[in-house]
């Protein structure tokens, strides 16, 4: 139904196009949160470098605050390195600040004041950037590593808070270390100047080994302390290598995940080749969205990573309710769109239904009333104006046509039947004539009398033909069913008659129909359809060739076998072969014969009239059978027909 099959094709292009949509849309969501959260990371990430530097420079500040101090200057001078009061001054400075250690080194870059226990004197810093710096005159601020020897001269405890146990961490790459002695500290360098003459060094430092109130700060600043589930959404950490020395990062446990390792990827792509790491990234034991960045030292050299991330969680829940949203919106949208199809469907087909029940029932030969005018569509309006006049001029066409046929059928009707009469007439005395009861005949004369019964016979043939016709197209066709024994009442007379053509042909005949064969059926139309069907067969056999007549019973009918070998009917004209007019003149055997082409078509007519069916095969170049079935005689009392035939 086109109803149907439009409501379906709108169906598969609403589904097909919201689908891809949806698809589309889903992946452009999802990407776009993350994305977005993606670059708040790395947005976050640069405030953290901010505090980093930040606390960096303060920390500069103050060694180039104590470097500055008048009593620094005059101690440095004088190399009073005992100077009580000013170790005192110092280390108010350190603590005021927060530093971990601050020292006063002299011109060498020798240590010569300690403000710290174990106030520990004379090592030698030049290998440190920062006093390389110094001791040219600039004032430097760096990141350095300081082993733990050096971590326990420059106070108590620093080298216990620098010590971490490296834990198995997953997606980590192996390592055989398992404990980290060294510390990273921000460290300053401030030459002490007396005009052009450096006299002396303040250095001074912070450890970032547990300095967990940068990290903390870090995050409060980035993050502002928001939270997912009873957590914080957002960590930071500092890394020397690839552990965790300082980090918000906290275990199943509660404690700060301090030891744990970074992921293999991340390393390989930081530490190992100086890139950034902005994407997905493991931490500890969840997804964040993450950024990475190198930590280097004062010669350069990677010594660690600074990270900020944040939970990809609540980022996946935040798109998955929009999707959710997304897709809640698009199903109404589809089933407004499946909606609006169905109407639209029904509104284009409607006229088009019409249309096709209307011309069914015009071809069944039922007259219909002009459509109504469709005014939804221009085209269908033009295509139902189009289907009413052309129905019109069809009936008006029919009307003539019946008219003229009606006429056709009685006038060929009647003239068949004039010509019986004169015809029989002629026949008689051309027997009396082909007997010699009117005197002999020369054989001349023999000749042309044999000619005239030729001519006669199928004038007879023609008569017959025709007026079988015209019951026919007059639907006038109707059997008058008896009793007929096919062998006794139908072939025998047929063959008989029909003896001579046969002994012309040299053709051998086999009736292999029994005699208990009995039809229930009109006795002079089976008659026709046997003695057309005999009669293709003495035309069109092969000479000397064979005849077979058989039947078969089947449910409630009697199925009858022609046979005859000869030069068969190409499969291309099987189908046409029962038209009307139709005679095939393939070879030149068929043009000698001469015939209306009206047999096989007035033969079917009879056989679907008794209710039954005709059919032709054949072999091209060999032989040809027509099968036909006709209703069984089902009187009481008598026996039927055997399916097995005899000679």
């Amino acid at each position: 139904m086109l109803r149907t099959k439009l409501f379906q094709g709108f169906v598969l292009l609403v589904l097909f196009f919201s689908l891809l949509s949806a698809l589309f849309g889903i992946r452009v969501i999802q990407q776009r949160v993350i994305a977005e959260a993606q670059t708040r990371v790395t947005l976050d990430l640069s405030s953290a470098w901010a505090l980093f530097g930040s606390k960096l420079h303060e920390i500069e500040v103050v060694v180039r605050l104590a470097a500055n101090k008048e009593a620094v200057l005059d101690m440095c001078q004088a190399a009073d390195w005992q100077n009580a009061d000013v170790a005192g001054r110092l280390e108010r400075l350190r603590l005021a600040f927060n530093l971990d250690f601050l020292d006063v080194l002299d011109a060498d870059g020798r240590v010569a004041l300690r403000t710290t226990p174990p106030y520990a004197r004379g090592d030698l810093k030049i290998s440190d950037p920062a006093v390389a710096a110094a001791l040219r005159g600039e004032a430097r601020s760096c990141v350095a590593l300081l082993p733990r020897a050096e971590l326990e001269r420059e106070a108590e405890g620093l080298a216990d808070r620098a010590f971490l146990e490296l834990e198995a961490t997953p997606r980590s790459r192996p390592s055989p270390r398992r404990i980290e002695t060294r510390g990273m500290a921000m460290v300053a360098a401030v030459p002490v100047r007396q005009g052009s003459q450096i006299v002396g060094i303040v250095y001074g430092g912070l450890l970032l080994n547990r300095n967990h109130e940068l990290v903390d700060r870090i995050r409060d600043v980035v993050f502002k302390n928001e939270e997912y589930r009873g957590a914080p959404v957002g960590t930071a950490t500092m890394f020397l290598g690839d552990a965790r020395i300082a980090t918000t990062v906290r275990l199943k446990n509660g404690n700060r995940a301090l030891g744990t390792r970074v992921s293999k990827e991340v390393a390989d792509r930081v530490l190992d080749n100086g890139l950034p790491w902005i994407g997905d990234a493991f931490v500890v034991d969840q997804w964040y969205l993450s950024a990475y960045e190198p930590i280097r030292d004062g010669r350069d050299l990677i010594v660690g990573m600074l990270y900020v991330g944040i939970l990809k969680k609540p980022f996946q829940e935040y798109a998955r309710a929009i999707v959710t949203r997304y897709v809640y919106v698009s199903l109404l949208a589809v089933a407004v769109a499946l909606a609006l199809a169905f109407v639209i469907a029904n509104r284009l087909s409607m006229p088009i239904h019409r249309l096709v029940e209307a011309s069914n029932r015009f071809a069944d030969g039922e007259r219909t009333p002009p459509l109504p005018l469709d005014r939804s569509c221009h085209e269908t309006e033009m295509l139902i104006r189009a289907f009413n006049d052309m129905t019109a001029t069809l009936a008006e066409r029919e009307d003539r046509l019946k008219a003229l046929n009606r006429s056709y059928m009685e006038t060929l009707g009647f003239v068949s039947h004039e010509l019986k009469s004169p015809v029989a007439t002629m026949m008689n005395y051309v027997f009396l004539l082909r007997e010699g009861k009117l005197g002999p005949l020369t054989e001349k004369q023999a000749k042309a009398v044999k000619a005239i019964d030729s001519n006669c016979n199928r004038l007879v043939e023609m008569a017959r033909h025709y007026l079988n016709l015209s019951r026919i197209e007059n639907h006038d066709l109707q059997p008058v069913r008896t009793r007929v024994d096919v062998r006794r009442d139908v072939l025998q007379p047929l063959l008989h008659a029909m003896e001579a053509d046969l002994e012309a042909r040299r053709l051998r005949v086999f009736n292999e129909v029994a005699e208990d064969v009995a039809l229930e059926a009109d006795m002079n139309m089976v008659r026709e359809v046997f003695e057309n069907l005999v009669s293709n067969a003495v035309k069109y056999g092969r000479e000397g060739g064979s005849l077979r007549l058989r039947a078969a019973a089947e449910n409630g009918s009697v199925r009858f076998f022609v046979w005859n070998d000869g030069l068969g009917i190409p499969a291309d004209k099987l189908g046409s072969l029962f038209q009307k007019f139709v005679r095939l003149n393939d070879t030149e055997a068929a043009r000698r014969q001469k015939g209306t082409g009206l047999g096989l078509f007035i033969a079917k007519s009879i056989v679907e009239a008794h209710g039954g069916e005709i059919s032709a095969s054949s072999r091209a170049g060999e032989w040809v059978e027509f099968t036909f079935t006709l209703p069984r005689f089902t009187g009481t009392n008598q026996e039927q027909p055997n399916a097995k035939t005899t000679g």
